[in-house]
């Protein structure tokens, strides 16, 4: 397995915990400036929480294997980097739209915004799971 394979294996590992989390805590019921503010506190510690436990395994894994983390990107992670992006966009569009559709629908910000972050959660994971999918396939 590559470092590069490790690293997204890890990723996609950490941001879907941490987003499920996130979904399971938000209290849903909230509408508003209250909803907005519990958002926004959720927010900064998912973010906080991800770049540490992104981090240190990340060090740990370039400390190990030193030659790996430095390798120069060759044309098959390019490809693999490209197609999964590809993915990842039409997902993000799609939920864009949606959120469009739900903002005209219920008028509420934090639903929204809630919206377009999902949005965003999923075409990260769906990028990150086509590239670790390609580098399985070995493609």
């Amino acid at each position: 397995m590559t470092f590069r394979e490790k690293i997204d294996w890890l990723t996609l590992a950490v941001i879907a915990l941490a987003f499920a989390w996130y979904a399971m805590v938000f209290p849903w019921g909230l509408t508003g400036h209250p909803a907005l503010a519990v958002q926004g506190g959720m927010l900064i510690v998912v973010a906080i929480a991800m770049t540490i436990v992104l981090t240190i395994p990340a060090i740990a894994l370039a400390i190990h294997r030193p030659r790996d983390a430095n390798a120069p990107t060759d044309e098959r992670d390019r490809t693999i980097t490209r197609r999964a992006a590809t993915r990842g966009y039409y997902v993000l569009i799609v939920g864009g739209a949606c959120c469009f559709a739900l903002g005209y629908a219920t008028g509420d910000l934090a639903t929204v915004l809630n919206g377009l972050l999902a949005s965003i959660v999923a075409a990260e994971l769906v990028r990150l799971a086509s590239q670790v999918s390609a580098y399985r396939r070995g493609e």
